[in-house]
């Protein structure tokens, strides 16, 4: 994935990586004590510091009203976070939608409220604790990072993993088994790939990577929402329209990424009245969209997104359907050119 004037490389066994640091969150928010280990099913007990009132419990059963939105959310964890173990203040970015936590080490940690809340709102009860306490204990990479705080998530055409493979494969005669790329399903024939953000190129995130940084996909993949969060707040998001569709402008390499963000979404769907966005991801960079009431806008949109001709890196010209939180293919689109270029 390069950038204009550059070459792609790919982050395989020479990836280097030093100065991560690993933060123990539940271990520090609890204290040092001994316990018994918490597990699956079981039911979480929390005993209160002699010195917090009653009134400052962290409950894991989280109740409705601390979840209608990242305000709400971010001042209930606020409130009772700092009373338990090492943690000495929790910072509230609205812009950012993040929350900063800082312990008396001097660590700090930062966590993004979007995913968190569509997860801990689709449970109830003891799944709900669970995935409080998974959002919490989330491992995260410090300040000083290194090359995982430029990663960035990407969106790619399914068939993009085995073409690029097969184009490694004819370029290193002498390794017939080259590294697997790292990615995760997004939508049907869409997937999410990862990349680390150069500043002359983009380079792809392969398995061997995630050994030598000790995460797995998973983990990658929140890091690579957190990183895309503050790309974005310092480059901006600009809507721009045409005709009767919108299109999506950042810095014309990351455009396709804002597929990563619910709330962008939520928002789109409110400005529509409640209609679900439709989106055509044409390539990194070109993102058109409107709703699914829209007749003329979606007929205009299958025209643009049918003539990929002098489109360079085409995801998809097919349309894809945005509801609680989800991509869906909405309607395929014919290509007029058969040509495939990544």
């Amino acid at each position: 994935m390069p950038r204009k004037g550059s070459r792609a490389r790919f982050c395989g066994n020479t990836v280097q990586y030093s100065g991560m640091r690993v933060f123990n969150f539940l271990k520090r928010l609890f204290g040092k004590a001994k316990r018994a280990e918490m597990r699956r099913g079981q039911t979480f007990s929390m005993p209160e510091p002699e010195s917090a009132a009653a009134t400052k419990t962290l409950d894991l059963n989280i109740p409705d009203e601390a979840l209608q939105d990242e305000a709400a959310f971010a001042a209930y964890l606020q409130e009772r976070l700092p009373f338990f173990g090492d943690l000495i203040r929790v910072d509230y970015d609205p812009a950012a939608g993040s929350l900063t936590l800082h312990n008396r080490n001097g660590d700090t940690m930062t966590k993004f409220l979007s995913n968190a809340l569509l997860a801990l709102r689709e449970k109830r009860g003891q799944a709900r604790a669970q995935a409080l306490l998974n959002y919490l204990n989330m491992t995260e990479a410090m300040v000083d990072s290194g090359e995982l705080a430029k990663v960035l998530p990407v969106l790619k055409a399914r068939d993009f993993v085995e073409v690029a493979r097969q184009q490694m494969m004819q370029a290193v005669k002498d390794e017939p088994n080259p590294p697997q790329f790292v990615y995760l399903d997004e939508a049907e024939n869409l997937i999410k790939l990862f990349v680390v953000n150069g500043e002359t190129t983009v380079n792809y995130v392969m398995s061997t990577a995630l050994d030598d940084w000790g995460i797995d996909a998973r983990e990658l993949a929140e890091m690579a929402q957190a990183n895309l969060q503050k790309f974005l707040a310092k480059t901006g998001v600009q809507i721009a329209k045409r005709s009767r569709f919108q299109y999506v402008e950042v810095d014309g390499q990351f455009e396709s990424s804002i597929a990563f963000l619910p709330n962008f979404w939520a928002q789109v769907q409110e400005q529509s009245g409640g209609a679900a966005p439709i989106a055509a991801f044409l390539s990194r960079d070109k993102v058109f969209f409107t709703h699914e009431n829209d007749v003329e806008g979606l007929q205009l949109l299958e025209l643009i997104s049918a003539d990929l001709s002098d489109v360079p890196y085409v995801i998809s010209p097919d349309q894809y359907r945005w509801e609680n939180g989800r991509w869906t293919l909405f309607r395929r689109v014919a290509r007029m050119e058969a040509a495939i270029r990544h």
